[in-house]
């Protein structure tokens, strides 16, 4: 009769076990799918402002047009949304740790993607990888990707007319003035992808091209030298990554950062 009931009572310590192994191990499989998930398409991002001087709106596409709110160095932007900046109005943007982005006066932006991944629960160069995707519809926009670290950088920005890509060590000016794109390398290179032609060109630092719509054969580049408009868009590209410069000295002497420039 005892071993009866000691059997009885071991099967029904298994039964009731079954249920919580099961639960854990659910749990398990959820947290490892969500970790296998972040590693190999990232985390969500917000943008963080790093200046803004002037008048600068953003909002989701609902918000843009009829609702924008005024941003500020508090502001926090995210995918889907987009700025616009009034006369005389410029912001510089920390888009994903080493993707930087300074938007002129003037100019119409949206952020399509921003992600990056990292190497597991490393904690020493723990990036592996960081993309970032604008749309430029009008304006300016400058572009500074760092060097530091390992993993890759990417930046895109899509126009009308095509798209830049440009990867790690990269300086460089887009403008998008009706239909007609104008690419500035300052450091590094960049790619064109034109919307009518499937290859891309490089442009090497110091030199400069201008696609339109109707391109359907690349453009010559030329020399940045050779050109007072490029030789401008060489000056800011260079004091753009001066500021950045500086407001990275601030931060590691401990300094609170100056709000403009």
């Amino acid at each position: 009769m005892r071993a009866a009931s000691v059997i009885y009572m071991c099967a029904g310590c298994q039964k009731s076990e079954r249920p919580f192994a099961i639960w854990l191990l659910c749990i398990m499989v959820f947290f490892a799918g969500f970790s296998f998930w972040l590693d190999r398409y990232g985390a969500p991002v917000l943008v963080t402002v790093l200046n803004a001087e002037g008048k600068t709106t953003f909002g989701n596409k609902n918000e843009i047009d009829q609702n924008p709110r005024p941003l500020s160095a508090a502001s926090h932007l995210a995918v889907g949304d987009e700025l616009k900046t009034a006369l005389n109005g410029k912001v510089s943007l920390c888009l994903i740790p080493g993707i930087f982005v300074e938007v002129a006066e003037q100019t119409d932006l949206r952020i399509d993607e921003l992600r990056f991944a990292k190497r597991g629960n490393a904690m020493v160069d723990p990036m592996r990888s960081r993309l970032a995707v604008l749309h430029l519809n009008k304006g300016i926009v400058r572009a500074s990707l760092s060097n530091l670290g390992s993993g890759q950088y990417d930046l895109k920005i899509k126009t009308e007319v095509g798209m830049v890509t440009a990867g790690r060590a990269s300086l460089f000016t887009l403008q998008m003035d009706g239909v007609t794109a104008r690419i500035t390398c300052v450091q590094g290179e960049v790619s064109w992808k034109s919307a009518h032609r499937n290859s891309a060109e490089l442009i090497p630092a110091g030199y400069f091209c201008a696609y339109g719509s109707g391109d359907e054969t690349a453009r010559r580049l030329l020399p940045a030298s050779a050109d007072a408009q490029a030789q401008s868009e060489v000056v800011a590209g260079l004091e753009f990554a001066r500021f950045l410069n500086d407001r990275a000295s601030n931060l590691r002497d401990g300094q609170a950062p100056v709000p403009g420039r």
